[in-house]
């Protein structure tokens, strides 16, 4: 009986201790963390400064333009941002008008959704910014864009007779 019992306590022991371990994830402290990397791309945008933005982004990242032929690796993206960088008669500074990041559930990744308009490159037309932003022992990284025009709905008869 004794001997069972002892048993019991081992096996009892053992079940316990390969519990899967709970983490609790503060979402609301990622969710600042995520805000800060956004913050930290939107000034290294407006300030031009390519190598920033260079760091901001993962290296295994995959980044999307507005054209359909533009999907690009960090490598091209930051040779565009440069090149476009180096026209310095065209002002590409935006201030963003909405944010909306949503939280995975594990605090390890976000989806970020920004729009604001691109004076002067297409004041008539929104654009919307959603990439998703990944936690990495370098701390957050953004390793998805797209970049996308959005006209109203009541616009879009306007564009497609314009491409007539």
């Amino acid at each position: 009986m004794k001997k069972n019992l002892y048993l019991l306590l081992v096996a009892v022991i053992m079940i316990a201790a390969c519990q899967p371990k709970t983490q609790t994830v503060d979402k609301a402290a990622a969710k600042v963390a995520v805000n800060d990397l956004m913050e930290n791309y939107l000034t290294a945008w407006n300030g031009e400064d390519v190598k920033t933005l260079t760091s901001l982004i993962a290296d295994d990242g995959m980044f999307c333009g507005t054209d359909p032929g533009e999907i690009m690796d960090k490598k091209t993206i930051s040779d565009a941002w440069t090149h476009a960088f180096a026209d310095t008669s065209f002002n590409y500074t935006f201030t963003v008008d909405k944010r909306e990041i949503r939280m995975e559930s594990d605090g390890n990744s976000a989806i970020v959704m920004e729009q604001h308009v691109a004076n002067p490159y297409t004041p008539k037309i929104p654009w919307r910014l959603v990439c998703r932003a990944v936690k990495t022992a370098d701390g957050w990284k953004i390793d998805f864009i797209s970049w996308s025009l959005i006209p109203k709905n009541e616009d879009i008869g306007k564009l497609n007779k314009a491409l007539e």
